[in-house]
């Protein structure tokens, strides 16, 4: 049966019977999508479990009450963003209250859900009665707020930052310089850097912790490993700035006892050891087991298969969870191959056979989703794919 038919006859619930038992919940949320909007709303919630399903892999992350996050990575064009909003389809049809998240610049998160989900804003998912919202961090809305506070408040900042640090003559030789013309052409890491504050929010604040599941539709290999080093990366340079301010402040305190004057309240130093608290905590979120874990999505190629290995091997060394990978558009069974067909079918086998002997990939759980008729697209669509993979 084509794969379109099953998506336009999916029922919204299923039915209980004599095997399943039925658990109904309400649960109140606050609306996100904009600071201006905040308003409850209820949700009617409803989870099935039956005798079958009792030792699904599903079922098992499902019922984890520990493991929070969830990100999806790999090679660009594997179907990570499918892979990704099934799961946070599937997660929120199971009664979890979930947010999917898109770090990847070229974002494909709206077209997957067949929805607008740009402006960088949680925005409710529509065709589901469970909770559901998405976001796609917009790297261009968030470059515009720091241009304008720039004009605002750019020369000041700098000077007000510069003078705490006892570095005022610098400050305001650096006075002559527009800053707002340096953010025109945004530094290397700058959609990293936005993805970082995001979860920064997830973890502090009290509204997204009302969420049990968080799911992280990454950018390809390479945006990814930079998400996951940057923490370490700004931790490390806060440090050395921490350990050049108490050097200047050592110097200036001796200056100021000897002239008399009182030591300048300095704040701008508690600032930065709160962000750098705050980077150490999303380090440690991505690197603890009990909370996170890290999905890699392959294709059935040599050269994603290969891809695949070395960022897992990547992973380990950062010290990131990963147990499961993916392996999508896998060629469904066929009677009657045309050449084509068996040609890729057997490339295909051969590079399932990478992965039981890789030693990088051989001791994770393999999930397969084959290649369909139709687009992934649209709620129904999503639900028909997570059922395929996350059995």
């Amino acid at each position: 049966m084509a794969a379109y038919a099953l998506f336009r006859h999916l029922p919204k619930s299923k039915t209980s019977s004599s095997s399943s038992s039925l658990f109904s919940f309400t649960r109140t949320f606050v609306y996100l999508s904009s600071p201006s909007n905040t308003y409850s709303h209820q949700f009617q919630v409803r989870s099935y479990t039956s005798l079958s399903e009792a030792a699904s892999q599903f079922n098992v992350i499902a019922d984890d009450n520990e493991r929070k996050y969830y990100m999806l990575g790999g090679k660009g064009g594997v179907g990570k963003t499918s892979c990704a909003a099934s799961l946070a389809v599937k997660f929120a049809s199971h009664g979890h209250p979930t947010i999917v998240v898109s770090t990847d610049p070229a974002h494909s998160l709206s077209d997957s859900f067949d929805q607008d989900l740009a402006g960088g804003k949680l925005v409710p998912v529509q065709g589901l009665d469970s909770p559901l919202y998405a976001l796609e961090i917009n790297p261009e809305l968030s470059r515009e707020e720091f241009r304008s506070a720039s004009k605002n408040h750019g020369d000041k900042g700098m000077k007000n930052l510069m003078d705490s640090m006892g570095l005022g003559m610098l400050g305001e030789q650096l006075g002559d310089l527009k800053l707002e013309e340096l953010l025109d052409t945004p530094p290397p890491g700058l959609d990293e850097s936005l993805a970082i504050f995001k979860v920064m929010q997830f973890v502090d604040s009290p509204e997204y912790n009302k969420f049990t599941r968080i799911v992280f539709d990454t950018a390809p290999t390479g945006h990814t490993l930079r998400l996951l080093s940057l923490p370490d990366f700004v931790d490390a340079s806060i440090g050395k700035m921490m350990k050049l301010k108490k050097k200047i402040n050592s110097a200036t305190s001796a200056i100021q006892s000897v002239l008399g004057k009182s030591e300048p309240q300095q704040d701008a130093s508690d600032k930065l050891e709160q962000l750098r608290e705050r980077m150490v905590k999303v380090r440690e979120l991505f690197r603890d087991r009990k909370t996170t874990e890290f999905v890699i999505v392959t294709i059935p190629t040599v050269m994603a298969i290969s891809e695949s290995s070395r960022l897992h091997s990547s992973l380990k060394k950062e010290k990131v969870p990963v147990q499961r990978l993916i392996v999508n558009q896998i060629l469904p069974p066929s009677a009657t191959d045309c050449k084509f067909c068996a040609t890729r079918r057997k490339d295909q086998m051969r590079a399932l056979e990478m992965i039981r002997s890789d030693p990088e990939l051989a001791s994770l759980m393999v999930m397969k989703a084959e290649l369909t008729d139709v687009e992934i697209r649209g709620v129904p669509a999503l639900k028909f794919f997570g059922d395929m993979i996350w059995k």
